[in-house]
């Protein structure tokens, strides 16, 4: 069982962090991939501390190009991650097992839509006092997205709404509507498990998709599938 993990190069300058993180894993990868759009900050000073593949578009491939390189690695399983996201040590050991055990797409974090406003709506969950949660479908996946690579195929079989957001709708849906693939939110044991160990905390910068990216444009991506590929959401 081969696996890779493609990391986000855009504006911000986590990368470092990322990559410490990745040599730590309890299971390292066959492959890293850093996709870097455009060329807003360098990172040749990292070329020689980390080990990685390292692929630069001129054009801005926004969110979707980073899943369409994962098409051409000889692996089983893809992680992808956002650029804000440090995973704990056990993270990619426990997501893959996940994945596998459940034949579902596993993420960092989890959202419902509401089919009668079709609204894309915040999911919360009850945690505990470390901050760990029990896995639950849901509709789609976020921050985090491990997934068998050969579900790819579902993903780019739909021609995306936008190419501005709402990749990980894309992603989530196109595979429940192609393949009966589900979503859902990772089960964490210990903090190790987790997504991500800064809880969000780098997130909120001026690089965050939703500072400038409309919350009616994501809620049009949810109505394009329920309207025109007969999404049924789940219920909650």
């Amino acid at each position: 069982m081969k696996y890779s993990v493609i990391l986000t190069v855009y504006k911000r300058q986590h990368l470092e962090k990322q990559l410490k993180c990745i040599d730590e894993q309890t299971i390292k990868p066959d492959y890293i991939i850093v996709f870097q759009n455009e060329n807003h900050i360098s990172i040749e000073n990292l070329k020689d501390k980390y080990n990685f593949i390292h692929v630069r578009s001129d054009y801005n491939t926004k969110y979707f190009g980073r899943f369409s390189y994962c098409i051409n690695l000889p692996v089983d399983i893809c992680i992808v991650m956002d650029d804000d996201i440090i995973p704990g040590n056990n993270c990619f050991n426990n997501y893959i097992n996940q994945c596998i055990k459940l034949n579902g797409i596993i993420g960092g974090n989890g959202r419902p839509i509401n089919t009668e406003t079709k609204n894309i709506e915040n999911f919360s969950k009850e945690y505990e006092e470390c901050g760990l949660r029990l896995s639950k479908k849901v509709d789609f996946v976020g921050h985090l997205w491990c997934f068998k690579k050969e579900w790819l195929y579902y993903m780019f079989s739909i021609k995306p709404y936008t190419f501005d957001t709402g990749e990980d709708m894309h992603l989530c849906l196109s595979c429940k509507i192609r393949g009966n693939i589900e979503s859902y939110i990772g089960e964490h044991n210990n903090i190790n498990d987790i997504c991500d160990i800064t809880h969000n905390n780098l997130s909120n910068d001026e690089f965050s998709s939703y500072k400038y990216t409309s919350k009616e444009l994501r809620t049009n991506v949810g109505k394009y599938f329920i309207d025109n590929y007969n999404y049924k959401a789940l219920i909650y």
